[in-house]
């Protein structure tokens, strides 16, 4: 619990550094939506900033056709799956302006999360520490050896609902080891 807590404050100070760079950090991307060296760390450790599913979520004004621009591939690393982009299309300008935005858009959307999978993150030995899993109504704990996880969605009361993540992202159903990012999560929504 100690460690998770320690990296858990190391997590939110570079949560902060991320929110305030990241409008910049997206200038460095190459064409294949990668950033180089430490940069990366801005990065989603499981795709590129060119994720397909964030430009669906663009307000149309932002999106650009994606499939006309890019071929989907996928690899894996740290024992989980990583998409990559390979571009197929050069983007014109007004493209290019567009891209940014989403770019920018999905570095926002997950802050931080290079440092929450390769600084943070947990190497999870399932066959040498099997899951242990308790849950309840909308929630649910794990652990495998020191890594841990509780994920809470339950309803608190009418269309409230919690939005707690804390541990690691624990894969409940891989049976392989893996790298596990650290999970941050403490909020309450209305469904």
């Amino acid at each position: 619990m100690i460690r998770y807590i320690i990296y858990l404050l190391l997590q939110l100070i570079c949560m902060v550094v991320c929110y305030m760079t990241n409008w910049l950090v997206v200038l460095f991307a190459d064409e294949q939506g990668e950033l180089p060296g430490l940069l990366r760390m801005w990065q989603t450790w499981d795709d590129t900033l060119d994720s397909k599913t964030d430009v669906g979520r663009m307000p149309a004004c932002l999106r650009y056709d994606w499939d006309a621009h890019y071929i989907q591939e996928r690899r894996m690393e740290c024992g989980q799956i990583r998409y990559t982009e390979r571009l197929i299309k050069p983007f014109g300008l007004a493209d290019k302006l567009r891209r940014y935005c989403c770019r920018v858009h999905w570095l926002y959307r997950n802050s931080a999360y290079g440092f929450a999978f390769y600084l943070f993150g947990a190497t999870v030995w399932p066959q040498q520490y099997p899951i242990q899993t308790k849950s309840g109504d909308g929630w649910y704990f794990c652990r495998s050896g020191l890594v841990w996880s509780y994920k809470n969605e339950a309803r608190i009361t009418g269309r409230w609902h919690w939005k707690i993540y804390l541990g690691w992202k624990l894969q409940r159903t891989m049976q392989t080891d893996y790298q596990a990012m650290i999970a941050t999560r403490l909020w309450i929504s209305r469904k």
